[in-house]
């Protein structure tokens, strides 16, 4: 019988693209445990293979009967795994019109093994884990609970084995949004499931969380949209930060790229929250509320975002002039949109310190979000003759080190000496700015800034999604701004790409790339999901 359902089971997989999917994972283990013959003849999910009543006295055309599991909503009241149960797996269904025109997405709540030894496929028995098989609340028009002992296994892998499937949890909103730290984009695909439905279902809103980065001011910008099925009228989203809740806004910000998936509901139930955290790592949380009819409110995604980082600046200008050294430049810490205070060296004792406080909207220009207070120009007093002078930039938040902007040396009622030589193998680092990442259809647009401080000519740019090339160009387009705040390069440095990519959620990173050699320089990582 196994060599039998083997050859069967490879031959529908050519004709089956859900059958493709489904020969390599452990449901077709269980179907195959459960009813070989009928999962091999008969062209059906694995879920539904055999008409199988759980011991009950149902009907075979009872909801009980029909091979799949029953709801969380309807056996916990709640549409989220009950404690003791880990998300598996997920699968999708095209189709439904629960979704506007976008997928309606499954997931398969596991039970503990409690301890268990691990039985076929990753699965362990269903008494040994302490979950009994029947009838949801013993009710024909229920369907079962506790039966399936199958995984699709795209979800906490890190789990070597858990229990039968206690119930299932429905959403619009994609796996990787709601459990980014522990599902994949790897999609199963199931339509015989696009119309089941439940009561306890209806109303709910749906929507993604599409960004979330930390801001100027130790804050952390989440944005993304909602949409209540019941209304097309803006609803509120509540923000949560580490499980507690911070901020309330309304989602009601135009987004035209939504139109494609909820056609009937307009284009105004975007949102863009800014909430204030500490320094560190942070779980951040969107619900959307529902507003009308039933349902309940939906938790629309989470992403960690990090807070705390280097400042950036740029020394532009340490030149001679009357009674001592010019020192002109600007610096950013990005903690912060207020003035950051500069240190200054003369031949390696303190000079002077200052903030970072003059008006320069070509760097605001250049590095959006922080506000123009950022620039700074001195004079500092010093004796006739040869001195070398160094800046820093202070952190002033106290996260992570300061920053050495550079040290000149310049004689001082005299000659300035020539320039040091260039370095002979590598060259100096190029720097830049990754300013944009956004995916919009099936496109993400990478926007940015870079320089080689070696050479005017335009710099190479190479993206990468989860560490695999993606895309390279060179950085030629016209950036005046840049060219202002750091000049002697031109303004060709510039770029602006639209990339497409595939489904799924990815971390990319784009690198300016040193032509004398190494090191190359990160611009920029940023997780985007399509």
């Amino acid at each position: 019988m196994t060599r039998l359902v083997d050859r069967a089971a490879g031959a529908l997989a050519k004709l089956d693209s859900r059958r493709k999917f489904l020969s390599r994972t452990a449901m077709v283990g269980t179907a195959m445990a459960v009813g070989p013959a009928n999962y091999v003849l008969r062209p059906q999910s694995a879920y539904a293979a055999v008409c199988n009543c759980s011991g009950s006295n149902c009907d075979c055309g009872a909801l009980c009967c029909d091979g799949y599991t029953e709801f969380c909503c309807t056996l916990f009241g709640k549409n989220s795994c009950p404690p003791n149960t880990t998300v598996a797996g997920w699968w999708k269904a095209d189709g439904s019109g629960f979704c506007g025109s976008g997928p309606r997405y499954y997931y398969d709540c596991n039970a503990a093994c409690n301890g268990c030894g691990c039985g076929r496929n990753g699965v362990c028995e269903g008494s040994c884990s302490g979950t009994r098989c029947g009838c949801a609340h013993g009710d024909c028009n229920n369907r079962k609970s506790g039966c399936t002992k199958f995984r699709y296994g795209q979800c906490n892998n890190q789990i070597e084995c858990v229990g039968p499937i206690v119930c299932r949890v429905i959403t619009c909103t994609a796996p990787w949004d709601l459990y980014p730290d522990e599902c994949s984009t790897a999609t199963a695909t199931d339509n015989n499931t696009r119309f089941h439905n439940r009561p306890c279902l209806q109303g709910g809103p749906s929507g993604r969380v599409t960004s979330a980065v930390k801001a100027p001011g130790g804050r952390i910008r989440v944005r993304g949209y909602a949409v209540d099925p019941d209304t097309a009228a803006a609803i509120k989203v509540h923000v949560y930060v580490d499980d507690k809740y911070v901020k309330g806004a309304t989602a009601d910000i135009a987004r035209p790229d939504i139109a494609d998936t909820h056609r009937d509901f307009g284009i105004n139930h975007g949102f863009d929250v800014s909430v204030p955290v500490s320094d560190g790592s942070h779980k951040v949380c969107v619900y959307g509320i529902n507003k009308a009819g039933g349902g309940k409110n939906a938790l629309l995604g989470c992403r960690t975002v990090k807070v705390g980082g280097p400042v950036f600046g740029y020394l532009e200008t340490v030149a001679a002039t009357s009674g001592g050294v010019r020192v002109k430049g600007w610096a950013i810490d990005p903690d912060t949109s207020a003035p950051i205070t500069i240190r200054a060296y003369v031949d390696g004792r303190w000079a002077a310190g200052f903030k970072a406080d003059v008006s320069r909207p070509d760097v605001a220009r250049a590095h959006p979000g922080y506000g123009t207070k950022h620039g700074f120009d001195r004079v500092l007093p010093t004796s006739r003759g040869r001195h070398t002078v160094c800046l820093y930039a202070i952190n002033d938040n106290g996260t992570g080190p300061h920053l050495l902007l550079g040290c000149r040396t310049v004689t001082v009622g005299g000659s300035t000496p020539p320039p040091a030589p260039r370095p002979p193998s590598g060259g100096r680092v190029p720097f830049g700015y990754l300013e944009q990442a956004s995916v919009s259809g099936d496109q993400v647009r990478v926007r940015g800034w870079s320089i080689d401080p070696d050479t005017s000519r335009p710099v190479k740019i190479r993206v990468y999604l989860n560490g695999k090339w993606l895309a390279g160009f060179s950085a030629d387009v016209r950036r005046r701004d840049v060219a202002r705040v750091h000049p002697g390069y031109g303004d060709r440095h510039g770029f602006d790409k639209r990339i497409r990519i595939p489904r799924g959620r990815y971390q990319l990173k784009v690198y300016a790339i040193n032509d004398r050699g190494t090191p190359h320089k990160l611009l920029g990582a940023r997780t985007v999901a399509r």
